[in-house]
Order: structure tokens, then sequence, then C-alpha cells
């Protein structure tokens, strides 16, 4: 789905900048301890282990710092992993080279919880992560941890939470998305080679884990649940299909997109979010017999997200330029120009620079931000919570080269109770009768620019919808807007005009 802002916006797998905190105390362990824990694990891990989790609290919280601690300090292993040749994976191995796969993580885990006292286990087993391809190998293909906390073994996935990979580049990135996720919920993306391991009351087979779609953690952790029916892994459709979901938290943003599958671009105006209370529908739809992904993207209205990855020529040609601007302007220091230059790092086989993720350059950090907003970059990036294959069945064609559904502006995302009842097609036709219909809570008042002027939505008695019928003018754009206050009116969507 096209988004409309004044800023520049882009959905990407990336996760947002800024977005997570991690424990302050995982930087200030002594120097010379750092040290001695690279150098010789044997001797320095015990005494991290006991200076991070002296006053730390319970179990849990024990744990939360640990994990921290490994996300902080472990980098993924990228050349190993792709070269197929998996070398020792011991926590000895991992901490000398500061780097490691999921078993490696897996075992820095299990080795500072028992030098803690805590009971911890790796656990093998299959995943949804990078490179699955909605089924299960020969052999099993990740390792996480189970750790018992208060007589209840709890799930965490250091290696997820550590960073990403875009495609051979590992990205540092953390986040507590995989940290105690329930059982229920990390069965989504996370099937152990042992059926007990799952710790379910009624285990999920195979068969199962890979006909449903990836979830991530951050769905569930945003008040996300499922409707009546979810969309398979690999969801064949013949027409236009809608799934709902429920939300049980406001303040959350929503939208969705199909890609496609092969290339990975973006197909305008092919998927519609209604939203209403405490539930959503999306309308999804294939315009044609390509392979797609579908998507379903989330952010938290309060929290600022910016992407930490942007294409060199966007970076080489617009942003870099426009900092030496500023700085040529006096509206940043040499100093903020410099943090600035030297916080990405590009990598030209994936066409893109990635941002050094450290969240406690707080000077270097405030810099960059203050940057992105005098650049208008949007604080807006909404990151992927549902992913599943779409494609059109041997009945269907798909809605062809059209545009399927209305453009949407991003002010529309943060809707919590507004549904499009019609038109949805996403072209009017010059001179034709139109009737718009509306229901929302959201806004007080519904208008729409149909010929240069705004025209405003009456009430029906009968349905307590906002109607209207008008002829399409001259215009290029059909826009409807909103307003909550009777003055003031954002633009929610458009359609194109022929």
């Amino acid at each position: 789905m096209k988004k409309l802002i004044a800023a520049f916006f882009a959905f990407a797998f990336a996760a947002s900048l800024f977005a997570a905190s991690m424990d302050s105390k995982v930087r200030s362990v002594p120097k010379d301890v750092m040290e001695t824990v690279f150098k010789k694990p044997k001797e320095g891990l015990p005494l991290v282990v006991k200076y991070l989790t002296q006053n730390a609290g319970g179990t849990a919280a024990k744990v939360k710092i640990m994990h921290d601690w490994i996300c902080d300090n472990i980098a993924y292993d990228t050349d190993m992993y792709f070269s197929g040749r998996i070398s020792k994976q011991d926590y000895e191995s991992v901490l000398k080279k500061k780097k490691g796969v999921c078993s490696g993580y897996s075992s820095v885990m299990n080795e500072m919880c028992r030098l803690a006292g805590i009971e911890s286990m790796g656990i093998h087993g299959y995943s949804k992560g990078f490179g699955y391809q909605g089924k299960l190998g020969k052999r099993t293909d990740h390792e996480w941890n189970a750790i018992n906390v208060g007589g209840k073994w709890q799930l965490v996935d250091v290696t997820w939470d550590a960073g990403y990979v875009d495609w051979k580049t590992w990205v540092k990135h953390y986040s507590d998305e995989w940290f105690f996720l329930p059982p229920e919920q990390f069965i989504f993306s996370h099937l152990p080679e042992k059926e007990e391991y799952q710790f379910l009351k009624k285990p999920v087979s195979a068969e199962q884990f890979v006909k449903e779609p990836f979830v991530a953690g951050k769905f569930f952790k945003m008040g996300f649940s499922f409707g009546k029916i979810m969309p398979d892994y690999n969801t064949v459709i013949s027409e236009a299909t809608e799934f709902d979901f429920g939300i049980k938290q406001g303040g959350v943003s929503i939208s969705s997109e199909i890609r496609n599958a092969d290339t990975m671009q973006d197909v305008d105006n092919a998927v519609w979010v209604n939203r209403s209370g405490s539930t959503f529908a999306i309308n999804f739809d294939v315009p044609d017999k390509k392979n797609y992904r579908a998507f379903i993207f989330a952010k938290k209205i309060s929290e600022e997200n910016y992407g930490d990855r942007f294409s060199i020529a966007k970076f080489e040609r617009d942003y870099l330029p426009r900092v030496e601007q500023l700085l040529s302007e006096k509206k940043i220091t040499q100093k903020e120009y410099d943090f600035f230059t030297a916080a990405f790092f590009k990598v030209d086989e994936n066409d893109f620079y990635y941002l050094y993720e450290d969240l406690f350059a707080t000077a270097r950090n405030a810099a960059i931000k203050k940057i992105y907003k005098l650049l208008e970059i949007s604080p807006n990036n909404h990151e992927p919570v549902l992913d599943f294959r779409l494609n059109a069945d041997d009945s269907y064609d798909g809605f062809g080269n059209v545009m399927k559904y209305p453009s949407v502006y991003l002010s529309y995302d943060g809707a919590v109770n507004t549904k499009l009842i019609s038109p949805l097609g996403g072209t009017l036709r010059k001179g034709e009768n139109v009737r718009f219909e509306i229901a929302s809570k959201d806004y007080s008042g519904i208008g729409v620019n149909v010929s240069g002027k705004l025209e405003k939505l009456s009430k029906d008695p009968k349905t307590g919808n906002l109607v209207g019928d008008f002829t399409v003018g001259d215009v290029e754009q059909v826009v409807v807007y909103g307003t909550k206050n009777g003055k003031s009116y954002e633009g929610l969507w458009f359609y194109e005009v022929e």
C-alpha cells in the first residue's frame, strides 16, 4: 500500500533505531574484567557474572542482564554460517572470537546461568528465521535457551535479540522481543526437536508448525491476536480475501502490504486495513499469478522509530549532501556532523548503509536524531509482525493492472475505529457519480475533495455512517479528509482519477 507523508518513509525488514533499552550495567563491567573474559573466558566469565548479578534482584532480572550483556558483546558470525563449516561453539571459543552462531549464543547463556546458579539448557530445533522457505530441513537449524525461573521454564532466543541478518550482513540491533515469550507464542517461530521442550499441554505437530505463518514476538507483545481464520504460511486465494485480528491496546499504528516474493518490490494498493475498536480486518489481493509475500506492520504511536538502514543512492545523493549543507549553514556543529558520518557502514553487495548500533553513545545518538529531524526522516518506521506467502489459485488471474484499493496517508494507519464501506476501488472516473460511505468514531467529520473543494459527508440516520453522493470533477485525485475538532483536517486516503 502506497504511503503518503511529507518526509522520507520506508517499510523495511530492518528494525527501528533507538526503539529498545538495554540494562546500562552491561557497560559498567570493570575494564580489567572485560579484558580477561575475552582472553581467558574460564577466569573472566565468573567475574562478569558476579558483577552483573549482584544486587540484580530475582532470577528473571539476573537472566535479563546476562541476556543484555551477550547481545552487546557477541556478534553473529555470518562468515562461518554462510561457509557451511561451523567450528566449535562452546562458550570459551565464542568469547575468544566475540563471534558465534546460534549454538554459540546458547552456550554462553547456559554457562552464565550455571555460574549464577540458574538452571538453563540449550534447545535444538527448527525456526522460521533467515532462509526459511516454508518447510523443515533434514536437520535442525537453530538453538535457543530454556531457563528455569521460579520453577517455570522460560524461553529466550539471544541470537535473534542481538541483531538481524540482511543478505550476508549481520546488523547489530538489540531487542527483548524473544525474551520470556510464552511457549504458546514462541511456537509460531520455534519448533523444538523434542516435543516435550515445547512446554505446551497440547504439543504442536511439525505439519501444523509449517502450515502456520511466521509470527514475530512483537505481534503478541503489541497486543495482537488472531481472529476466526488464521492465514496459512502458504495462503492461496481465489478472490480478494479478508482476515481479521484482535488488538488489546490502543496507541498502535497498523499497516499492511504485499511484496513480490522474488524481487521484494512493493505492490501498491493491493491491501486495505479497516479498524473497529478492539479488532481490525485486512483485505488482501494479488494482481497476477506471481509469488507474493504479505506483511502486517505495526508501531507504537508514542515511540519514535527511525529506520537503521538506507539505500546507498539515497544516502550518498540526498542525505550526505544535505548534511554537509546543514553544517555549512551552521545548523549542526562539526562534532554532530562527524558523529553522523561515522555512524554508518556501507555494504555494496546489499546496496545499503547500516547504522552502527550503540545504545549507550548518548551524544552520538542525540546528534543522529537531531539530523534525522532536520532531514525530515520520519520517526514512524513500522516493523513487520506477521509474514506469509500469498498466491492466486488456478481459477484466479488476480485483479490485474489497476489500483485495487485507495492510497493511504500515514494518519490513517493510526486510526482506531474507521471503516471504508465505499468506494473501495483505488481509481475513480471523471464525471461519474460516486457514493462515499464511511463508518468512523475517530473523526467527528469526514470531507471529500472531489472537484477542488471540500464536500462534507452527512450522517445517515439509519446506519449512523457518514455518507455523501458526489460527481467526480476535473481533478487528478480525490482526497478523503478527517477532522476531530471540526476545524483542522488531515488526509486519510485518496483515489486516482482517470
